[in-house]
Formats: C-alpha cells, sequence, structure tokens
C-alpha cells in the first residue's frame, strides 16, 4: 500500500510533465546516437587514411648482392630461396608480420646488358629468375626453355640461355620464338648468347602481383645516360637452370630479393603507428643476421606514414576543435531541456516543500523525473549507435553519455536544493535589464576569460605540435563559453538601450515584445550561450572548409601554373598557336626554361625562365605569387645572394642561349615549374632570341580537351626528347581524393548542420516554454485591438535580441577562430606545402546562416499560431 502511494505522486508528476520528459528523452537519445557513431565514424576515417597512405603498391623488400659462382654456392636452388624467405619472415615483428604477406622471391642479373644489332633505340635486356611469376603465366608460343647444366670446361663466351619473353614485349620489339640476341656483357670476357624459346602471357593480368614486376610484361623506356639518353628496356623470365647458366664462368652481380607485400586493407591507424616503430627494428635484425652475403631492409612506407602521421595530427587538431564545440552544443542544450523542466516542476516542488517534504525527497523526486525520461534514452541511443556500425567502436563514447548523464542528474537536483527556504517561492521571476550581478559571478566570470585567454597564449606557444592534446579542442569551448558570458552582461545594456526609443514609438508591439525578452531568468538566457557556441561551430567549420577548398585549388595553380602544361626539351614553335586552337583554350602563354647559367664570379648555376610576363599574369590570374614588373624581369631571394644584383645590370652566361641581361626590379618567391627554394630569375621571352623554341606552354582554359593537347604534344616534341602533358585538374584530384581530406570535408559539413539543428532546437525549446505566458500577453492586448498580425510580429520580436546576439557573436567567433588558434589549424600537409590563408565561409555558407535564422523566426510564428487560442477567456485563466 505503501508503494503505491508513493508510486502515486511520481506517474502523476510524470503525467503532467510528459512533454517535457519526452523532448528530453528525444535530444538524449540523439546525443548518445552521436557520442557513439561521431567519434566511431572519425576513427574509419582515420583508418581508411592509413590504407589509402599505404598504397596497393607498398612492400617490404629484403635485398642482397653476390656475384659470380659465390652466387650459386650460397643459393644453389629455389628450395634454398624459399627458405631464405621463411627465415626472414620469422625474424618479422608482430605488428608487421600482421600486415604483410608470404615473401615473393626473386633473382636478377644486374648490370647493363645491350643488344647488338642497328635500332631506333638502344636495347637492354634484363634476367629474372621468378618462382612466383612461373606459377602466374602461361606459354602461348613456343616451348619452355631448356638449359643444360653447364660443364666446367666450357668457356663462359659459348654459353646460351634460352628464356622465355612477355608477349607484349616480342610484339612491341618484333621478336619472335626461335630468335636469337647477342648481348654485350660488361662482366664477362665476351658476349652473352640468349635465345628466345617462347612467349608468355600472365594468367591474371589483374592480379597484384605484376604491379611490382612491369618489366616483365612490357618494355620500359628509360634513361640510360648520364646524358638523358633513352632506351628500351625489358625483362626475361629464366628458370632455375638459367639461373645456373648465368653464374658460371662470369662475375656477373645478382640481386637476390625478397618482397613481402604489404596488405593495404589490414592497416588501420593504430598498426600504422605499431608499424613505424618496428620498421628500424626489424632493419636492425636483418643486418646483424649472418648469412653468405650481407642483406638489407628496404622500404618506402617509412615517408608514406610520416606523411599520413602529419595529415592524421593537422585532422585531429582541427576536428577535434569542431567536435569538442559540437559535444558543448550538445551538452548545452541537454542541460537547457534539464533546466526548463525544473523551472516546469518548481512550483510542486515548493508546494511539496511547503507541506514539510524533506530535501532529500525534492531531491529524488526531481533526479528521478529526469532518470526516468534520460537513461532509456541514454541507453537505447548508445545500443542504436553501436548497431548503425559507422565504424570501431570507441571507448570515450561509453565515458560521453555516462558523462551526459551525470550532467543531467546533477542539474536536475538545482531545483529541489533552491527550496531550502521552506517552499512556495518559485513563481519568482526575472529582469536581465533589472537584475545586478553578484560578487561570485563576477569572479566566475573574469576567471572564465583568463582562463580562455592563458589557453589561447599556450596553445599558440605549443604550435602544430599540438596534435590531439585535449588543450587544442577545450580552447574553442572556453573561448566560446567566455564570450557567451560577455554577451550575457552586455545584453541587458543593449535592452536597456533600445527601450527609451521604443516607448516613444506609436505601436506597442516592439516595446512589449522587449519587455519580455528581458523579463528572462538565468535558465531563459542560457539559449543564448548555447546558440552562440552553435554559430561558432558552424563559423569555424564553414571557415577552415572553405578555406581548404580554396587552399588546394591555389596550390593547384600554383603547381602547374594554369590550367594545363606542355614541357619538353624543345617544342614546335607552331605549339603555341595549334595550342590554342584546342577546344576550351583561352590563353597559351609560352616560356623557355634555360638551367645551368652563372653570373660573374660565382659559378653557382641560375635557373632563367623566358616568359612574357605581363601576359601571363593577364591570362592566369589565379596563379599565386607572381608579382608584376615594369620591364618583366624578377629574381628570386636565392638567386638575388648570388647574383648581389640590387640596381644593377648583371649578365648571365649559357653555353644554351648566350649572354643574358639581368636588371631585375622585384622579388618572386617561387614560379611553376621552377623547383620551390631554387635560384632562377625572369626575363622577358625575347631575351632569349637565340632560342626560338620554346620549352613549356601555359594553357588555359575551361574543360580544356586533354587528348587534343596531347596530340599537341606528340606532334610538336622531338622523339628523341621526353614531354609531359600536365592537368591542373589532375594534380587537384590527387589533393583532394584522400581519405583524410575527406574525413575533414564530411565532419565540417555534419558539425554545422549538427550544431545548427541543436541551435533550432534550443530555439524552439525557449519558444515553446514561453508560449502560455506569451498567448496571455497577447490575448490582453487584444482586448486592447492587437489584431493577428501584430501578435504574429510580437513573437518575432520576442525572439530576435537573443538570436541576432548569440549569432552575431559566435559567427564572428567562428571566423576569427582559425586566426586565433593560429598554428593549429595548418592546413598546408593537404595543400602540398601550400600555405592556405585568408579564412572566409563562402557563399554557401553565409546563405545557409540566412536560411537558418529565417527557419528560427519560422519557427516562432508557428509556435505561436499551434498556441494561439480563438477564445480569449481560455487564455485568460490559463494557469489561475
Amino acid at each position: 500500500m505503501s508503494r503505491a502511494l508513493q508510486a502515486g505522486p511520481w506517474l502523476r508528476l510524470a503525467r503532467t510533465q510528459w512533454a517535457p520528459l519526452a523532448a528530453l528523452a528525444v535530444l538524449a537519445l540523439v546525443s548518445a546516437v552521436l557520442a557513439v557513431t561521431v567519434p566511431a565514424a572519425t576513427a574509419a576515417g582515420y583508418d581508411r587514411g592509413a590504407s589509402a597512405a599505404v598504397g596497393a603498391d607498398a612492400d617490404l623488400r629484403v635485398t642482397g648482392k653476390s656475384h659470380g659462382t659465390d652466387a650459386a654456392v650460397a643459393v644453389p636452388d629455389e628450395v634454398v630461396l624459399e627458405s631464405n624467405g621463411l627465415s626472414w619472415q620469422q625474424l618479422l615483428p608482430g605488428s608487421l608480420r600482421e600486415v604483410t604477406g608470404p615473401p615473393e622471391a626473386s633473382v636478377a642479373a644486374t648490370g647493363q646488358m645491350f643488344m647488338e644489332g642497328d635500332f631506333e633505340r638502344p636495347r637492354l635486356m634484363g634476367f629474372d629468375w621468378d618462382p612466383g611469376a612461373w606459377k602466374r603465366v602461361r606459354l602461348v608460343a613456343g616451348r619452355p626453355p631448356v638449359n643444360k647444366p653447364p660443364a666446367s670446361d666450357v668457356p663462359a663466351a659459348g654459353q646460351e640461355v634460352e628464356v622465355l619473353v612477355a608477349q607484349q614485349y616480342a610484339q612491341a620489339m618484333g621478336y619472335r620464338p626461335g630468335d636469337r640476341a647477342t648481348l654485350r656483357d660488361p662482366d664477362a670476357r665476351g658476349p652473352l648468347y640468349v635465345r628466345i624459346s617462347g612467349l608468355f602471357a600472365p594468367t591474371d593480368p589483374r592480379d597484384p602481383y605484376w604491379a611490382s614486376r612491369p618489366g616483365l610484361l612490357k618494355a620500359m623506356r628509360k634513361i640510360i645516360s648520364p646524358d638523358g639518353a633513352e632506351g628500351d628496356v625489358g625483362t626475361a623470365l629464366m628458370d632455375a637452370r638459367g639461373y645456373t647458366v648465368l653464374t658460371h664462368g662470369a662475375d656477373r652481380t645478382f640481386t637476390f630479393t625478397w618482397r613481402f607485400p604489404f596488405r593495404a586493407a589490414a592497416f588501420d591507424n593504430a598498426r600504422a603507428h605499431a608499424v613505424r616503430g618496428d620498421l628500424d627494428a626489424y632493419r636492425t635484425a636483418v643486418q646483424g643476421q649472418a648469412g653468405p652475403f650481407s642483406c638489407t631492409a628496404v622500404t618506402a612506407l617509412d615517408g608514406r606514414l610520416h606523411g599520413f602521421d602529419v595529415r592524421l595530427r593537422t585532422a585531429r587538431s582541427i576536428l577535434g576543435t569542431a567536435l569538442a564545440g559540437l559535444a558543448a552544443v550538445a551538452a548545452g542544450v541537454l542541460l537547457l531541456a534539464t533546466g526548463l523542466l525544473g523551472e516546469r516542476i518548481r512550483p510542486v516542488l515548493g508546494t511539496m516543500r511547503a507541506r514539510g517534504a524533506s530535501l532529500r525527497t525534492l531531491t529524488g523526486y526531481a533526479c528521478g523525473l529526469s532518470a526516468l525520461a534520460v537513461v532509456p534514452a541514454a541507453a537505447l541511443g548508445y545500443a542504436a549507435g553501436r548497431l548503425l556500425d559507422a565504424g570501431p567502436p570507441q571507448s570515450r563514447s561509453i565515458v560521453v553519455v555516462a558523462g551526459l548523464v551525470a550532467v543531467v542528474l546533477a542539474v536536475s537536483a538545482a531545483p529541489a536544493l533552491r527550496e531550502r527556504g521552506g517552499g512556495l517561492g518559485s513563481a519568482r521571476g526575472g529582469d536581465l535589464t533589472a537584475a545586478r550581478s553578484s560578487p561570485r559571478r563576477l569572479v566566475l566570470d573574469v576567471l572564465l576569460v583568463a582562463v580562455a585567454v592563458a589557453g589561447v597564449v599556450v596553445l599558440r606557444r605549443r604550435g602544430g605540435a599540438s596534435g590531439a592534446d585535449p588543450l587544442v579542442a577545450a580552447v574553442p569551448v572556453l573561448l566560446g563559453a567566455a564570450l557567451g558570458m560577455l554577451v550575457l552582461r552586455a545584453y541587458p545594456h543593449l535592452l536597456r538601450a533600445a527601450a527609451p526609443a521604443l516607448r516613444r514609438g506609436r505601436g506597442a508591439v516592439l516595446f512589449v515584445g522587449l519587455a519580455r525578452a528581458s523579463r528572462q531568468t538565468m535558465i531563459g538566457s542560457l539559449p543564448l550561450v548555447v546558440l552562440l557556441l552553435a554559430a561558432a561551430v558552424a563559423g569555424f567549420s564553414a571557415t577552415v572548409d572553405t578555406t581548404l577548398r580554396d587552399g588546394q585549388v591555389r596550390a593547384s595553380y600554383s603547381t602547374i601554373g594554369g590550367d594545363a602544361r606542355l614541357e619538353s626539351a624543345a617544342l614546335d614553335p607552331g605549339a603555341v598557336a595549334k595550342a590554342r586552337a584546342v577546344h576550351g583554350v583561352t590563353a597559351a602563354v609560352p616560356a623557355r626554361v634555360v638551367e645551368g647559367a652563372t653570373g660573374p664570379g660565382d659559378q653557382t648555376p641560375i635557373t632563367v625562365v623566358g616568359v612574357d610576363l605581363a601576359a601571363y599574369r593577364a591570362a592566369f590570374p589565379h596563379v599565386p605569387g607572381v608579382p608584376g614588373a615594369p620591364n618583366g624581369q624578377l629574381v628570386s631571394p636565392e638567386a638575388d645572394r648570388i647574383l648581389k644584383t640590387g640596381s644593377r645590370t648583371v649578365t648571365l652566361t649559357s653555353s644554351l642561349a648566350g649572354p643574358i641581361r639581368v636588371e631585375p626590379t622585384g622579388t618572386i618567391k617561387e614560379f611553376p615549374s621552377v623547383a620551390p627554394g631554387s635560384a632562377f630569375v625572369i626575363v622577358p621571352y625575347k631575351a632569349l632570341d637565340s632560342m626560338q623554341r620554346p620549352s613549356e606552354i601555359f594553357i588555359g582554359g575551361d574543360r580544356v580537351d586533354g587528348a587534343a593537347l596531347g596530340r599537341v604534344l606528340a606532334a610538336s616534341s622531338p622523339k628523341e626528347t621526353t614531354s609531359s602533358l600536365q592537368l591542373r585538374s589532375e594534380v587537384l584530384h590527387d589533393m583532394t581524393d584522400v581519405p583524410t581530406i575527406d574525413l575533414v570535408h564530411r565532419t565540417f559539413r555534419d558539425a554545422a548542420l549538427i550544431a545548427g539543428g541543436y541551435g533550432l532546437l534550443a530555439v524552439l525549446f525557449v519558444l515553446v516554454v514561453g508560449a502560455r505566458a506569451r498567448a496571455r500577453t497577447v490575448a490582453h492586448l487584444r482586448v486592447l485591438g492587437l489584431d493577428r498580425r501584430r501578435s504574429r510580429v510580437l513573437a518575432l520580436v520576442e525572439i530576435a535580441p537573443v538570436l541576432l546576439c548569440a549569432v552575431a557573436a559566435g559567427w564572428v567567433l567562428g571566423l576569427f577562430l582559425p586566426e586565433i588558434t593560429g598554428p593549429v589549424v595548418d592546413l598546408r600537409p593537404y595543400t602540398s606545402g601550400y600555405a592556405a590563408t585568408g579564412h572566409t565561409p563562402g557563399a554557401a555558407a553565409l546563405l545557409a546562416l540566412l536560411a537558418a535564422l529565417l527557419l528560427a523566426a519560422a519557427a516562432a510564428l508557428a509556435v505561436d499560431r499551434a498556441f494561439d487560442r480563438s477564445a480569449l477567456g481560455d487564455v485568460l485563466r490559463t494557469g489561475d
């Protein structure tokens, strides 16, 4: 019986407050889902970034070299070759063993062996003994090689080795089964005779095994001499007996390789960190291993993981700032809903206290009522977040959800603790314009501002090394809270300043609306802080996201120098006209690059760039860092230190272009196609009169036909020179098509939207809670002649001061946060080292801000319409 009596007040209280309880439960549910899915999705993005940084072609190679018969003794057959690979695999640390595949052993005869014959370009052939390749090929013509064991009395110069070559290589070079070739072997006393016994094709050309062995499948054009001459290099596939033939009677060098392919899919953020530390340990273990010849472990993964680590630190810094602000907004809205629920039940608690209820009993009712809504909703939200499987579950999600529940329950106890005086005092109102600040609040405000400023100072001193330090995330939230306190202090003064002007107005709507806006308790003023933080998160996200996108575009222009660039040692003079005729091309500016020029008294090489500077600047205004010059001559700081030009004319000498007069009238730090930090000068294109053929053409235009430009380049370049076509769109794609960057963009977008959603919820709470009181005010005014249209204006005026002050202050803070945090928001890892500056939001963000304000105004009108009653008597008796 006693239990039923005790349960009665609980049920009655829950039934009467079902609306705020439902709102609190929904907020707790949504916040718990976000607390689980957002960190999980972020961690999944980091894992994708680690996997992409590794790449499909990454591997760890153990390599060693041996010569002639020593190689045959050290590795006589396939069994020994494979067993050595297993030995190297056993030395792998645990983290490397988890992310690498089985060893792939191969032996290559090193040294350049030229084919004898008359060819368009020199031809070279290499030899690989690759047991794994033999398992992945099929014979398409001829027969397998038949190599007999060499006799000890047969001279090395008279041996012939039979090999297989790829069908694609044979078709390109014109070979057929049975063809013979003679190679000049620098490591033997005579030539090497080769017979192509058959042609092979890969069983599965898409097998990742061939990605690291392109030379086995096709001819590779490579530079074969220091002067830049090119040759066609092919690789023949030999068997174990062919290897034995090559090791006999010659001092040839053989490179033994045991390749461990990295499985990119097995990489995640945690494993990438562990692998970086274990690579050095494995190198040391390989070098210390005793064997017939010394070996070393090599990999390109160090540089890739270092680049990923830099990008990861940047992402954690800037995303941590946005996500911490979002968490603060979510917590603020939850506290707002809890505070408003407390305001609703304060009269009930006051009555219970007046009737003799203890503070413990009141606290139990207040906390129990909130727990009834929050605890099941938080548990359900956590479970729903795990079921959504946004990424690997994060332990901190449990801490965040539990912390939110604990804070809500703690705030729920506040209304009960305020009834120490005996109750029936809950109906006190508040007037922000008349309230005086207590010394305790003044001290707290000063302390909050001091902590925020100190955090900024420490943050800027530590710089980008802060990484994922909680200080990075806490400082923007502290700044938002400090600014919110300052705005709350300035808010009453703004209202008092506006009141006299409104009193002199003819209508009462503005004055009454402003009066109602000023009559708010601290719970009623909490939406201002929440809205400020939400606007700051949205402004910061929009600003950094736009800066990153613009920085990547500017970096692509800085790299290419236009929308495309044609490069060759010497282009046809008519190539410029041909390029201008390509569909989509709007500008084509030729340039000539001369390297190795020297000044008087200093033989340090200087690069000379001949280009019409005025025409270039007019055609490509988006290329950053290219200043103008009256005479079209500029000098880099490095070249200026060498030449010491000052105001005098300097003559550069070059074997390619003759004397070049340089009289620079300005400095330039970088120019497209010139290596950053190098010494170079820019002179007019006509200054290189002796060289009528451009080496570069900068192309401008929208949707340039890359294939047509490639045909122009091929027709305008000498066949014996190397040429290239670079498109800005491809460079920009390489910079943006990175999982970490996609994560940053997506997180900023979601943070802005979620923060905006929470801000609108805060507005709705304020509107709904004050709806009945506003309805009574409107009812009284309607008796005096207020029509419906002006009653709608009253709803807008009442919410407008809080909305505009909070959003304006928060948006300005969000715009300045990148500048305030300084080196923490360093986007250079995502822009190929180019400094992204100019922190301004895009037009889309400004339109979204305007749309959010209009949506808040529409919500005010909708709530006012929903609580509007035609029967004035019903409204006037509400609350009596």
